[in-house]
């Protein structure tokens, strides 16, 4: 079986063990275990609750310090949901993914991390003070909780995936807008395994950047350092999957120092120069985006319990509507300026 069916099975199997944990709890009334969201962590840890978030995202903080962002490649089910929607219209549609990656895009989710998740933590225990004890309370919330409607439902997986994919590409959400993403990312300087070099007849073809979804310099990062640093990379695996020569492998320690030849050095440079271009345009989307949103939290704009259709709409529909004005900003002064 290759690694790609494996990846497949690991997200089905977190499906059934969802769906076995939401008819347990709302069609048998077995209320032992409760919310595994990131959102369920962080509200038990204000309130001084260790609850089934808590060991969930414990395991997964230690899968991050072994593998990096594997959890993001294979067990979460969004992305597991992103991959079926571009595998289904990305070429049946001729969609131009782009390849240059939006560099400064990437400070989006760190923000977005902050006010979703640790604003609300954080000021809990400032306010209210550091919890005095912490208690084990497995089902101390509920699975669902109401937190999306049909509506809700639909508008997110119409606009995370299908839309976003058009207009920026191949795991747009993972990239650029994902706070879970961002917090994984954190572990990206002490994580143990990590795609190597393991021999040295790379050819520098570039196929491993160009089947990474993620759009990762893997062939740069080889050139560097002799593994993928890029904090980007969820351990798909697709990369050594495709590698010709069988010169990239996943890899818990280094046991041999290996390098790129002269020839595979200096086509892994140039394809390294293309992907980082720098952009005003980046740059211009990802400030406005994120004054906008820090100014929508500090004014409390987005507390006043708006539907949840509404919510489902914030972060990607106020990146897209940033992104239509810089855009036509931009082709307007060009023609202007003609």
């Amino acid at each position: 079986m290759t690694t790609q069916k494996w990846r497949t099975l690991s997200r089905v199997f977190l499906m059934l063990l969802m769906t076995v944990h939401l008819v347990s709890w709302y069609t048998m009334g077995i209320h032992a275990v409760g919310s595994i969201g990131i959102e369920a962590l962080f509200s038990g840890l204000a309130r001084g609750v260790l609850n089934a978030g808590f060991i969930f995202w414990m395991l997964v903080f230690v899968s991050a310090v072994l593998m990096g962002r594997a959890f993001c490649g294979w067990f979460c089910w969004f992305g597991g949901y992103l991959e079926l929607v571009e595998w289904g219209i990305g070429d049946k549609l001729k969609i131009k993914i782009p390849k240059r990656i939006l560099l400064y895009l990437g400070v989006i989710p760190f923000v977005s991390l902050g006010l979703k998740v640790y604003g609300a933590w954080l000021s809990s225990w400032i306010m209210k003070g550091f919890p005095a004890e912490f208690i084990f309370r497995l089902a101390d919330v509920e699975p669902w909780g109401g937190q999306q409607t049909g509506i809700s439902i639909i508008i997110t997986l119409i606009l995370y995936g299908p839309v976003l994919l058009f207009v920026f590409g191949q795991r747009a959400w993972c990239r650029y807008l994902c706070p879970i993403g961002a917090l994984l990312k954190v572990f990206n300087g002490v994580k143990i395994g990590k795609v190597r070099l393991v021999n040295e007849e790379c050819i520098g073809c570039g196929k491993c950047n160009r089947v990474c979804q993620m759009q990762v310099d893997v062939l740069g990062d080889l050139n560097t350092y002799g593994e993928v640093r890029d904090s980007n990379c969820i351990v798909c695996l697709k990369c050594t999957d495709e590698c010709p020569t069988e010169s990239i492998a996943f890899n818990l320690r280094r046991k041999d120092a290996f390098s790129l030849s002269a020839d595979a050095a200096s086509r892994a440079e140039r394809s390294t120069l293309k992907r980082r271009k720098l952009s005003v345009f980046d740059v211009v989307i990802a400030m406005l985006w994120i004054l906008l949103s820090v100014g929508m939290g500090l004014s409390g704009l987005n507390k006043n319990a708006p539907p949840q259709w509404a919510k489902a709409t914030m972060t990607p529909g106020l990146l897209l509507i940033i992104y239509g004005l810089v855009w036509f900003g931009q082709r307007a002064w060009n023609k202007f300026t003609q």
